[in-house]
């Protein structure tokens, strides 16, 4: 059955979306300086499925809109089905566009998976644009799925799905267990659209690609889907695997490599084994990864950047110890403190995320976060309002004291990290006063002499200047005007 991966194409207000990452937590926009992801996880269940036999076709319809409304007038009749990767920001677009390909061609069997699928089936099952979601970690389930439909094989006897059956009542199967992920292919970044390079304002070389060598987090932060998506324990791959992958990036033509680890710095022993090989083989890739401000030391940082990693991003979330508490972090101010020291010690960029409008937020505790920021001193800094997502212990909470939340897809990819969710219910201010203050943040921040001074400073190569003049371009719109 010929199927149509697809990643879908921008939707009103939304000027980059990055959907590259299955837990939900997405983003877009000039807040973050117009940063593109390629999508990393469409690709694996897309080679995956091709590498069982199924015929496969991919679409960034982001990036090739002609190559898509091609399709729309003359090929999509020839499809059996279509999946969507979906998050609960992005649902009621995805409901939009399965209702339009349904209309064009009534026999596409629709699939999402996802994040919203995962935590909200019935929601998404209550659409007749939905026949099929699928449940937490979706390779082998999409492709087993896929061929049951073929065959018209039995739906019960697929782990991990959800669909409606004759008498239109919703039947979800036993969850599916987690893959070893050194079984999963790699990636084959050749369904990408051709002659496109994502951007991404901290990506030093051009083009960069994405890589995925663990799911799961250490973490239990109650805004964070990952524990609930990916399970209690967490996976990584093996140094062979992993340096596999990268030699083939390097093959692809590709200069700088994104490691989209929810915590890259997890694994010390191995990563230590991974950035020795990276020199011996002389893979000569610059690269980014996430980490734990936790999980790191002096040994393993300086291994990084002996291996090429030039930046690290850290989840800093706030300067309050009691917030960070409250939010189940795990982490201190000291331990973010400390390992911003390691990260300069030994030469590396670093990049702090922060929410504000947190259990416990005041603005007195806004105004603290944003002197600690700037004693951190990293290299680039977002921040966002605090949104509860579906399948959080956040989102629990807030339903069980508002539930015309429903789904939390109200939402969306034009007001997300910008504009208050029931924030009142969370930190008793109004979202409005925290859109000002966000602002704020981004202007504290960004808008200091001697920090754009330091940054023009800094510039090494002319990738580097038209980098940094794009994405100055938007963080500077997004600080004086507050709109993505």
């Amino acid at each position: 059955m010929k199927t149509l991966f697809l990643k879908p194409p921008l939707g009103s207000g939304t000027r980059n979306a990055v959907r590259d990452f299955v837990y939900g937590c997405w983003c877009n926009g000039r807040r973050v300086g117009g940063m593109q992801m390629p999508p990393l996880n469409d690709l694996y269940v897309a080679t995956h499925a091709r590498e069982h036999g199924i015929e496969s076709v991919f679409i960034d319809a982001q990036f090739e809109m002609g190559r898509y409304e091609n399709l729309l007038r003359t090929e999509l009749g020839g499809f059996g089905a279509v999946v969507i990767l979906s998050s609960t920001q992005s649902f009621q677009a995805d409901i939009a566009l399965l209702t339009d390909l349904k209309r064009r061609a009534p026999q596409l069997r629709t699939i999402l998976f996802g994040s919203h699928p995962t935590f909200m089936p019935q929601y998404c099952l209550s659409s007749p644009a939905v026949d099929f979601i699928v449940i937490r970690e979706p390779e082998d389930t999409i492709r087993e799925l896929l061929q049951t439909i073929d065959s018209s094989g039995d739906l019960g006897e697929v782990a991990g799905i959800g669909y409606r059956d004759k008498s239109g009542s919703v039947q979800l199967t036993p969850p599916r267990p987690f893959i070893d992920m050194d079984e999963l292919p790699i990636p084959d970044r050749r369904l990408l659209p051709a002659r496109v390079d994502y951007f991404n304002p901290v990506v030093k070389r051009m083009p960069y690609t994405t890589i995925q060598t663990s799911r799961g987090c250490p973490g239990k932060c109650i805004f964070c889907t990952a524990p609930e998506f990916y399970g209690k324990r967490i996976r990584c791959r093996s140094t062979d695997n992993v340096l596999k992958e990268l030699h083939e990036i390097k093959s692809l033509g590709y200069r700088e490599v994104f490691f989209r680890d929810e915590t890259f710095t997890a694994y010390k022993k191995r990563n230590i084994e991974i950035c020795a090989r990276m020199v011996k083989d002389s893979l000569d890739l610059s690269w980014i990864a996430n980490g734990r401000v936790d999980l790191v030391d002096s040994e393993a940082l300086a291994a990084m950047k002996k291996a090429g990693c030039h930046m690290i991003k850290f989840g800093v979330e706030t300067g309050s110890d009691e917030i960070l508490r409250r939010y189940k972090k795990g982490t201190t101010a000291e331990q973010a403190r400390q390992a911003f020291r390691y990260a300069k010690e030994v030469g590396l960029d670093t990049h702090a995320h922060l929410v504000v409008g947190g259990p416990g937020e005041s603005e007195a505790t806004l105004a603290h976060t944003i002197e600690f920021v700037k004693e951190l001193d990293p290299t680039t800094a977002s921040f966002g309002i605090l949104t509860p997502y579906a399948g959080t212990e956040l989102f629990e909470e807030v339903a069980a004291k508002h539930s015309e939340i429903k789904d939390g897809s109200a939402s969306n990819m034009s007001n997300l990290h910008v504009s208050g969710f029931y924030s009142e219910s969370v930190c008793g201010i109004s979202g409005d006063t925290l859109s000002k203050w966000l602002t704020r943040c981004y202007r504290s921040f960004y808008l200091r002499p001697g920090y754009i001074w330091k940054r023009l400073r800094g510039i090494e190569s002319y990738d580097e200047l038209m980098t940094l003049i794009v994405a100055g371009t938007n963080i500077f719109h997004f600080s004086l005007s507050g709109k993505k």
